[in-house]
C-alpha cells in the first residue's frame, strides 16, 4: 500500500499524473469490490473496461486504443482475405461470361477450400454422402425457379414444404410448425410466439432464462425483440442446468425456460424434464434447442443410446427449433420451429391488412423463398428414411466414442464433461497445460479445433466425414503437440484459440469492435494487385 499511498499524495496537475492516479484508484476500488467474485482474469477484464471508458475523457488515451485496435484488425484482413484473387470480379462484368469460365472459377475456389473432405476441418457440415448430395442436387435443380410466398402459385413446393415439416415435428411428437431458413430463426421465431403471448397476459418487459452454456442465438431474439436474457449459472461438473441453480431466477416477467438438448460446445442434454416441471409450477413455458442434436437425439433414443425423455412428450415442453441441416443431412437452409399448439405458433405471424400492398403475411421473418432448398431438404429425408437414420445414429455414437478413448489416453487431457451427443468437450487436465495452446497447435497442423470459454473448452464435433483413419491422424497429431507443449510451455498461441485465450481480459468494447470487424472482412472481397 505504500507505493499506492505515495501515486496518491503526488501532484496530480499533469497529464501523465492524472493517467497514473486514475488507473490506482480504478485497480483499487474494483480490485476490493470484485477480485473474489470474478478471479483475475474477469477483475483485469473489469478494470480495463473502465479504464476504457474513462480514457475517453483523457486527451491521447482513446486515439493509443484506436491505433492498437487498428493492428488487430489489419491482422484479421490478412488472414481473411490474404494477397486477394486476381479473378476477383467486384462490378458486374460488362458481357456474361461464358459457362466453361463461370464453371472453371467455382473449381479453383472449391480446390481452394482443403481440409473439410480430409475431415480435418469441421466447418458445420456433418455428413459426406455422395448419394445424398445427388438427390439433394437433383431436386434442388427442379425447384429452384419456384417461391413459397406464393403457395397456390407453386402447390407442389407447397406441399414438399408441409411434408416435411410434418416429418420433423412427428419425430420430436409435436403438433404443428414452420419451415425456417436455420436454427437461429427457429429460435427467434419461437421466443416471439412467447413475447406476444406474455404481452397478452400484461408483461412489458418479458425475460427469457436460459444457462449460461445458451447459444447465441438467444441473445439474438432478446436484442431484436426487446426482451432480457436471464443466464443462471450451470452445474460445474455435468455443464447442465439444474433446478436448483435456476429456480432463484424466475420472477413475475419470465416467460420461458430456454433448454438446450444438446448444448453446442458441450454435447449435453440440459434435465428437460426436471426443468419441464419447474416451468408448469410457475405457469411458463419452456423451449428446447434441439437444432444441434435434431434428429441424431431422436434415433439415438430410438436405438437405446440416449434415454432421458426430452421432446413433447414432457410435459411443460411447449416449443422446439429442430434442425434438418445439421444431423438430418439436409443441405443448410432447412430447420423447423415447432409448437405444442396451434395458438402459440399464430402468436410468431405477422399479418398485414392495412397497408396499400393489401393482405399480407408469410409464417416466418421471410418473404420470398426458394422451393428448391425445401425440396432438397425433402429428399433428404425420404431418401435416408427410418432405417438410415438409425444407422447413421449409431455411427456418430461410434464416432463420439471413439474420440473419448482417444483423449482418455492422455493423462493432461480430460473431458470437461460426459457428452450426451454430437460433441467431445476437452478441457486440460495439467496445470502446464493451457488448452488454447493445444487447439492452436492442432490448427497449425490443418485443423480447425472449435473452443469455447467459461471455461476453457476445446470440442471436437462429430461428422460422418470423421472414419476411423481420422480420428487415428487426429490422436497422433494431438500427441506430437503435447510433446512440443511439454518441451516449451511457453510457444505463442496463435490463430482463432488466441482469441479465446484473451477473451477472458480484454476490455468488451474492443471485443466487439474486432468481431464487427471481422464479419465486415468476410463480406468483403479483395482484387489482387
Amino acid at each position: 500500500m505504500g507505493i499506492v499511498q505515495s501515486v496518491l499524495d503526488k501532484d496530480c496537475g499533469t497529464y501523465e499524473r492524472r493517467v497514473e492516479r486514475a488507473v490506482v484508484l480504478l485497480v483499487l476500488f474494483y480490485g476490493a469490490k470484485n477480485v473474489y467474485g470474478l478471479g483475475l482474469g474477469g477483475l483485469r477484464k473489469t478494470v480495463m473496461n473502465k479504464l476504457l471508458a474513462g480514457g475517453k475523457l483523457i486527451p491521447g488515451v482513446e486515439g493509443v486504443v484506436r491505433g492498437e485496435l487498428d493492428k488487430e484488425m489489419e491482422g484479421i484482413k490478412k488472414n481473411v482475405l490474404g494477397d486477394g484473387d486476381k479473378d476477383t470480379v467486384l462490378t458486374i462484368p460488362e458481357h456474361g461470361l461464358p459457362d466453361e469460365t463461370i464453371i472453371a472459377r467455382a473449381e479453383k475456389l472449391i480446390a481452394d477450400m482443403t481440409g473439410f473432405a480430409e475431415g480435418k476441418k469441421w466447418g458445420g457440415i456433418y455428413y459426406r454422402n455422395k448419394e445424398l448430395s445427388h438427390i439433394q442436387i437433383e431436386m434442388w435443380s427442379r425447384f429452384s425457379s419456384t417461391n413459397l410466398l406464393f403457395p397456390m402459385v407453386f402447390p407442389g413446393a407447397r406441399q414438399l414444404e408441409a411434408e416435411l415439416v410434418s416429418m420433423t415435428v412427428s419425430l420430436v411428437h409435436g403438433n404443428v410448425g414452420v419451415l425456417t431458413s436455420g436454427g437461429t430463426e427457429s429460435i427467434l421465431i419461437a421466443m416471439l410466439g412467447y413475447r406476444e403471448q406474455a404481452r397478452k397476459r400484461g408483461i412489458a418487459e418479458p425475460e427469457i432464462l436460459c444457462g449460461v452454456t445458451v447459444h447465441p442465438a438467444a441473445l439474438k431474439a432478446s436484442f431484436y425483440f426487446g426482451m432480457k436474457l436471464v443466464r443462471a449459472p450451470v452445474d460445474p461438473a455435468t455443464q447442465r442446468m439444474s433446478v436448483a441453480l435456476t429456480k432463484p431466477f424466475i420472477n413475475k416477467n419470465t416467460i420461458c425456460i430456454y433448454a438446450s438438448a444438446p448444448t453446442f460446445i458441450h454435447g449435453v442434454v440440459d434435465p428437460i424434464e426436471e426443468l419441464a416441471s419447474l416451468a408448469v409450477e410457475h405457469g411458463i413455458g419452456v423451449h428446447v434447442d434441439n437444432c444441434l442434436g435434431g434428429y441424431l437425439l431422436s434415433y439415438l433414443q430410438k436405438e437405446g443410446l440416449y434415454t432421458k425423455q426430452w421432446d413433447f412428450r414432457v410435459e411443460g415442453v411447449t416449443s422446439m427449433s429442430v434442425d434438418v441441416h445439421k444431423y438430418g443431412f439436409a443441405s443448410k437452409g432447412v430447420s423447423v420451429a415447432v409448437f405444442r399448439d396451434n395458438e402459440m405458433r399464430q402468436s410468431s405471424y405477422v399479418p398485414s391488412s392495412d397497408g396499400c400492398e393489401g393482405l399480407y403475411i408469410t409464417p416466418t421473418l421471410q418473404g420470398s423463398r426458394s422451393g428448391g432448398v425445401v425440396a432438397a431438404g425433402w429428399g433428404t429425408v425420404v431418401k435416408l428414411g427410418d432405417d438410415g437414420y438409425r444407422k447413421a445414429a449409431r455411427r456418430l455414437h461410434a464416432v463420439k466414442e471413439a474420440y473419448i478413448r482417444e483423449v482418455e489416453k492422455f493423462p493432461m487431457l480430460k473431458l470437461l464433461a460426459y457428452p450426451d451427443a454430437a460433441v467431445v468437450p476437452i478441457a486440460s487436465n495439467s496445470s502446464s497445460l493451457d488448452i488454447y495452446l493445444l487447439a492452436s497447435l492442432m490448427e497449425k497442423r490443418g485443423w480447425n479445433m472449435f473452443t469455447g470459454q467459461h471455461p476453457p473448452v476445446m470440442s471436437v464435433c462429430v461428422g460422418e466425414q470423421q472414419t476411423p483413419e481420422v480420428i487415428e491422424q487426429w490422436s497422433d497429431d494431438i500427441s506430437t503437440c503435447l510433446e512440443e507443449i511439454t518441451a516449451d510451455p511457453k510457444i505463442k498461441i496463435e490463430g482463432a484459440a488466441a482469441v479465446y485465450g484473451t477473451a477472458g481480459s480484454t476490455p468488451d468494447e474492443l471485443l466487439h469492435a474486432v468481431m464487427c470487424s471481422y464479419v465486415d472482412t468476410t463480406l468483403t472481397a479483395k482484387k489482387a494487385e
